[in-house]
């Protein structure tokens, strides 16, 4: 069995979202399940919620807490003692530990939910602990360097109190100034200090978290690079008649954007792009706050299939020309490009964040930011030239198989573990 030579643990992952809500959530799963495969016990702590997948370990769970969706009589001042330090997470995290004894916690998504206020009750408990960066929350209060316009910085340096004067999220000052002062109070109690490993999915993640090391109080040599691996094909599964439908209405080729439908993944240059191509047919995949005034504005070469699930999206990705990422924030390292890549579909990516060394790694295409006309050019030169999109598509495929392996990463991630639990 692979995964012998590691001692075998229990590990205790934990993510604030039980079900397969994005990219962080689909990662959290399959890492759970390669490390049973691997002969590993692994018990996991989250909230309830209605879409939560079966859990042996629900009792534990933390009761569902729905900030987003909070009714305009219930202000995000209202709510930030909660917000920020959760009593019933620590309470419910030390009942977990004391029954189950974990030799190390995995943490993931843990904001507002479950709060860090987890981490000093697994220090205090003597459990190591390690924690994936799936976005930057450790050195953007908003969690994303993204303003609502364009890219941002304005925190860097421990300036957190700059979130509230740009109103970063949603152009509310009451919610921007509670992210800013949940930051300052997470430098101040030097809470992420618990955490023993860091583990950046990109370098250009690895190397915004190190730099701003000293405005979050931690190690910067804490902080690891492990990219992730490709998450296994489903084509093999059946499809609904739904489904079929939606498959059968798409074009016999097309370009292809899936993911989140949102004003940061760039969808507004995607569109002018698309406006200046009527000859090439695009798909967009995804849903989101957006998503409706997109296709209100679209031109008649673009078509919306709504949210998709991993098979139906395997069979688009085998009629695509190529996926296109055109980001206006700066990406950690998205699903998208390693799928994009193993399925050998060319990827065309923005330069921002870690979708520029991604690129290099599947031999991509990369276009400046923002810039329709260049995004337009590289997609008209693969779309009108089969045979270099197949052989981007064939150097990508054969990148991500050995660069994004899973038995790499899980090896890697056990080291991890042991190194942790041996300090």
């Amino acid at each position: 069995m692979a995964g012998e030579s590691a001692r075998h643990m229990v590990v205790l992952q934990i993510n604030k979202f039980f079900w397969l809500k994005g990219g962080s959530e689909r990662y959290f799963f399959m890492v759970s399940d390669e490390l049973e495969s691997r002969g590993h016990q692994v018990i996991q702590f989250s909230m309830e919620h209605p879409n939560n997948r079966p859990s042996p370990y629900a009792d534990y769970f933390v009761s569902r807490k729905d900030y987003e969706d909070s009714g305009p009589g219930r202000s995000a001042l209202a709510q930030g003692f909660s917000f920020i330090r959760s009593r019933e997470a620590a309470r419910n995290i030390r009942s977990l530990v004391r029954d189950h004894r974990p030799d190390v916690a995995h943490l993931h998504n843990i904001y507002h939910q479950l709060t860090p206020s987890i981490i000093v009750a697994l220090r205090e408990a003597g459990v190591p602990v390690v924690m994936t960066l799936h976005d930057y929350k450790l050195t953007c209060p908003n969690y994303d360097h993204f303003d609502g316009t364009e890219y941002c910085y304005r925190c860097r340096g421990g300036r957190f109190h700059q979130a509230a004067l740009t109103k970063c999220n949603g152009g509310s000052f009451g919610r921007s100034a509670l992210l800013a002062v949940e930051a300052y109070w997470q430098r101040i109690s030097g809470v992420y200090g618990g955490v023993d490993r860091f583990i950046a999915p990109s370098r250009f993640m690895r190397e915004r978290v190190a730099d701003g090391a000293g405005d979050i109080g931690i190690d910067a040599g804490r902080v690891v690079y492990l990219p992730s691996y490709c998450p296994p094909a489903d084509g093999s599964e059946a499809l609904s008649a739904d489904e079929r439908a939606v498959l059968d209405g798409l074009p016999e080729r097309f370009v292809l954007y899936f993911g989140r439908v949102s004003v940061e993944k760039g969808l507004d240059t995607f569109m002018q792009a698309a406006r200046a191509l009527p000859d090439v047919e695009f798909v967009i995949c995804g849903d989101g706050p957006r998503r409706a005034t997109f296709e209100q504005s679209a031109p008649p070469n673009v078509r919306f299939t709504g949210y998709v699930n991993k098979p139906l999206l395997d069979r688009a990705l085998a009629r695509a020309t190529a996926v296109v990422l055109p980001a206006i924030w700066p990406e950690n390292a998205p699903f998208t490009v390693i799928e994009a890549a193993a399925a050998g579909v060319p990827g065309v990516g923005s330069d921002m964040g870690g979708l520029l060394e991604m690129a290099e790694i599947v031999s991509g295409m990369v276009f400046p930011h923002g810039n329709a006309g260049e995004l337009g050019r590289q997609i008209k030169s693969l779309w009108d030239n089969p045979g270099e999109a197949r052989e981007r598509g064939e150097a990508g495929r054969q990148a991500a198989g050995s660069y994004f392996d899973k038995e790499r990463h899980m090896e890697s991630l056990e080291k991890i573990y042991d190194e942790v639990t041996k300090r």
